[in-house]
């Protein structure tokens, strides 16, 4: 795990190159922090920083082919590097160094881009040919590992950061209000948009490839819902199987990938503990450390159920305790230095408990992608529930009754309480099932963009389009899709690769702690997303094959629990600790100067939260993430002091 940055580069004395690669390396060093190098290589300067698992002693970067046609920087890890290093050798290379980017390194000078057909893991990497003058930059299939990207004069620059990249003197921070919009309703800047409109991020399962001053993009993979046409329907034993075969596998392989010690994140729900379970399976004799969350807020505390999880088990368990003071001071001091700007409070929480996990170890893993993967998530429920009473209720009629339901509901502040679940609810029910749960989501419906936005953005709403990408993506699919499949598809479309996964990564390597997730193994998403609605949701029981498999490893309470959701006490937090932040944050002078945001209409929303006369925190949220990055120093700041590269001579020497 790692970052890295790149341009292009027209020559000339190494001085200049050097300060500015070191400027935007500096910004990424919370990531790596076992070591540097740099190199330029045919009218390209690469730059990394590492925290090493694989080959600690060999592992540099950037990475040159034995024959020098090849330079290559990589993010992440390739689970499959040691049967690769074996077809390598079978072929007579002799590798220099235990390190999966060697292995990338020379299957991309022998395949290309076909390489991505091969590799399994978590990676982002840039490769510069110097044969052909070509620049390829690369996502893995989910979007595990970030990578943005910027048109310069002459070239191209790149980082596994924004902010990295704003620290490219030819790279502006000059915000993109058309993304903008699309964050007000979607918490996240969607791919292959960013926050800044000269800026754009590589979609997952894509490659950038920059050449002679012409910029194309190529999907290697993407994510396709149901049964093949004409596929046989496997019986629930033979399915519970395979997914328990691969499963196991996926575990394993991050498990074994590296001589590490890892941990994982217990959150005492189904899918962390499954993966627990199956990470002390491979670890006999040895207590795998967990971590949990445990809030003051007992709506939002799971540590009793993680607590008994781990018992059961016989983990090392940690529990990392999080209070209002802990959660406000996140805020206060990283905000304005975010990456760019993520409306999901439930970063607050997971950086603490990385934090607290960094201590002990280098990498854990993660549950996630099981919700998105089998159905797990309360809002499929609700989408079979609705699809039943759609066709016997117009659906005005039908988000009439939800909302007369939610004004009777008794009013509290917990864990997603009824009332406020109905009222997101009857948002979406004249939508198209692939735009429901996000719309039950949104900080702003799109016909209330209008009125927050200021003067400066209300031109992005002509045209504005915040479901384009999942639109691409269901037009591609091989053949029609129900409702339930078509909602499935769009929540991994935006939900899982733009929010989930970008919290995941930011609240891990904030803390140069790296977070695998054994759900998201390229082949046991493609097995699961082929398998029928009713092995995935049995009536209103989400997640039926995972409860199936899991039940002789897990309490039955945990086997049989609903979902809860990590979630941070947002709407108090507001009221209380985050207060003076909130109100001199989003005062109108600071709007005003921007003219991105309306001071009025953002005053409003501000009144009805802190009076308690409405729950606003959810909008409140993503203009107050918002105007902490626009503000905030982390925007485009260029480091005072590069950070010192290395240039091991061996690897890095140019020709």
């Amino acid at each position: 795990m790692c970052g890295f940055v790149g341009f292009s580069d027209p020559g000339g004395p190494d001085g200049p190159a050097r300060t500015t690669a070191g400027r935007m390396l500096a910004a990424l060093a919370h990531r790596g922090p076992d070591g540097t190098g740099w190199c330029r290589h045919a009218g390209l300067t690469l730059a990394h920083c590492a925290l090493t698992f694989v080959d600690p002693e060999g592992a540099g970067q950037p990475f040159r082919s034995a024959s020098g046609a090849v330079s290559l920087v990589l993010n992440g890890e390739l689970y499959n590097h040691g049967e690769l290093r074996r077809e390598l050798a079978a072929t007579g290379f002799v590798p220099r160094t235990g390190s999966d980017t060697e292995v990338l390194t020379e299957l991309y000078e022998r395949h290309g881009t076909a390489v991505l057909e091969r590799v399994r893991g978590m990676y982002a990497f840039a490769a510069h040919d110097a044969r052909t003058g070509a620049t390829v930059l690369a996502r893995d299939p989910l979007g595990k590992k970030p990578l943005y990207y910027a048109r310069i004069p002459g070239g191209i620059a790149f980082a596994s950061e924004l902010t990295a990249l704003l620290c490219h003197p030819e790279v502006s921070p000059a915000p993109d209000t058309d993304a903008l919009a699309d964050y007000l309703v979607l918490r996240a800047f969607p791919a292959p948009k960013s926050a800044c409109a000269q800026v754009r991020k590589v979609r997952p399962g894509a490659f950038v490839r920059y050449a002679d001053g012409s910029l194309t993009e190529t999907e290697h993979w993407r994510p396709r819902v149901g049964p093949a046409p004409g596929a046989r329907t496997p019986r629930a034993g033979e399915a519970a199987e395979r997914f328990e075969e691969l499963l196991r596998a996926a575990v394993a392989r991050r498990v074994t990938s590296t001589g590490r010690r890892l941990g994982v994140l217990l959150s005492g729900g189904l899918d962390s503990s499954v993966v627990a379970a199956l990470a002390q399976e491979l670890s006999p004799g040895r207590p795998v450390p967990t971590f949990s969350a445990g809030f003051e807020d007992t709506d939002f505390d799971e540590t009793p159920h993680a607590r008994a999880v781990a018992r059961h088990l016989g983990t090392e368990h940690h529990v990392v305790r999080i209070g209002g003071a802990e959660l406000a001071a996140v805020v206060e001091q990283e905000y304005a230095h975010a990456d760019e700007p993520l409306a999901d409070p439930s970063l607050l929480p997971t950086r603490l408990v990385c934090r607290a996990a960094r201590e002990r170890v280098r990498g854990v893993l993660t549950g996630d992608g099981a919700d998105e993967l089998l159905l797990g998530y309360r809002y499929f429920q609700a989408e079979r529930t609705i699809d039943a009473l759609l066709r016997h209720i117009p659906a005005p009629r039908l988000a009439a009754a939800a909302t007369l339901t939610a004004r009777a509901l008794p009013v509290r502040s917990g864990n997603l309480p009824a009332a406020q679940a109905l009222r997101r609810l009857a948002q979406g029910l004249g939508a198209a099932p692939e735009h429901r749960f996000h719309l039950a989501n949104a900080p702003f419906a799109p016909a209330a963009l209008a009125t927050v936005l200021g003067p400066a953005a209300r031109g992005a709403l002509d045209g504005h389009r915040p479901f384009a990408e999942i639109a691409r993506l269901l037009t591609a699919q091989p053949g029609p899709l129900s409702g339930l499949q078509r909602a499935q598809l769009a929540v991994v479309a935006h939900f899982l690769r733009d929010v989930i996964l970008t919290k995941a990564d930011r609240g891990g390597m904030r803390s140069a702690l790296e977070l695998r997730s054994p759900f998201l193994d390229v082949d046991l998403v493609e097995y699961g997303n082929s398998l029928p609605e009713g092995l995935k949701l049995r009536g209103l029981t989400g997640k039926y094959l995972l409860r199936r498999i899991a039940a002789p490893w897990l309490p039955r309470r945990t086997v049989r629990r609903t979902k809860l959701g990590f979630r941070a006490p947002l709407a108090r937090l507001l009221r209380e600790e985050l207060r003076p932040l909130l109100l001199d944050t989003l005062a109108a002078p600071a709007l005003e100067r921007g003219g991105l945001l309306d001071p009025a209409a953002v005053r409003a929303l501000t009144d009805d939260h802190l009076s308690g006369r409405r729950d606003t925190s959810r909008a409140l949220w993503a203009l107050l993430t918002y105007q902490l990055w626009y503000e905030g120093p982390g925007r485009g700041a260029r480091p005072a002091r590069p950070l010192p590269l290395a240039l091991p001579e061996e690897i890095h020497r140019a020709p």
